[in-house]
């Protein structure tokens, strides 16, 4: 079977204790970045076509594990990232209220 996309870290590891064998790549920080962005679009649309609540929730959890390495990229821990996630929403709020602007004028 032939899949050519990011994977967990474990995941090859899982395969070889089910019995099976593998080939894999190490990715640059370049191929790394893009596959990430990739992976993140794969699980948003996942996300958002999710009908039970325990295979969305999936979902988000790996929608937040690749925001954590993708912080790492950029040079952010996981720590640093949710001391700034933290900042900023204690300064703009977080999105629990739903709130839908439809225009702003000066």
């Amino acid at each position: 079977m032939e899949l050519n996309k990011l994977v967990r870290d474990k995941v090859p590891s899982l395969i070889t204790k089910d019995g099976g064998s593998y080939s894999l790549k190490l990715l640059s920080p370049l191929e790394h970045q893009t596959e990430l962005t990739n992976k993140l679009f794969e699980e948003m649309k996942e996300y958002s076509e999710a009908t039970e609540k325990a295979i969305a929730v999936e979902e988000l959890i790996d929608i937040v594990e690749l925001a954590y390495a993708a912080a790492k990229l950029h040079g952010y821990s996981a720590e640093q990232f949710d001391e700034l996630r933290q900042q900023k929403r204690a300064f703009k709020g977080g999105f629990d209220k739903g709130i839908f602007l439809h225009t702003i004028s000066k």
